[in-house]
């Protein structure tokens, strides 16, 4: 699939796209998804159709659970975290998150982008394969995070203001 060909469009107002279709989650229902502070996105092809969907929560913190995604999110919260990825179509999966994180790099939508991801094989290979770090496992969940920026030795002010290190007017960190 090529990322090119598609757009990445909020269709969260949609339901009639996606509200029947999530085999990840299936349990969650529409008014979850739809919560304040969730939205979901859908990739759309050149020719109009919905090729994959991926539903994201905004958090203070990084969720362990589902209920802990319920609790901790927040419409200003600076973590976004795709709780739900599924695909009609080989490849667009992949696409699907590679657009996402460059809305967020480009728009900065979000300070991580932390998934709250199934403990299965196939979320784990997935999220391995394209980029994302495993930082925990759960008893019912993974958490893999994609970088946002690049690694601080490529970007010393982003470093700088994201530790929020306080320095002197001669240089010295305090």
């Amino acid at each position: 699939m090529k990322a090119e060909k598609c757009i990445l469009e909020n269709v969260t107002l949609m339901p009639e796209l996606w509200s029947t279709g999530d085999p990840v989650r299936p349990e969650l229902n529409t008014k979850f998804k739809t919560a304040t502070g969730r939205t979901v996105y859908g990739l759309k092809t050149s020719t109009g159709e919905y090729v994959a969907f991926c539903c994201v929560a905004r958090t203070i913190d990084v969720p362990k659970d589902i209920m802990e995604l319920s609790t901790m999110t927040s419409g200003i919260g600076t973590i976004l975290v795709p709780y739900t990825v599924w695909s009609l179509r080989r490849g667009a999966g992949k696409t699907i998150i590679k657009k996402l994180l460059s809305s967020v790099r480009e728009h900065s939508l979000a300070t991580r982008v932390v998934t709250l991801s199934p403990l299965t094989d196939m979320a784990r290979r997935f999220h391995l394969k394209n980029g994302a770090d495993e930082i925990s496992t759960n008893i019912a969940s993974a958490n893999f995070e994609y970088h946002v920026y690049e690694s601080a030795g490529d970007d010393w002010y982003q470093s700088v203001t994201e530790n929020d290190w306080t320095c002197t007017s001669q240089g010295e960190i305090v």
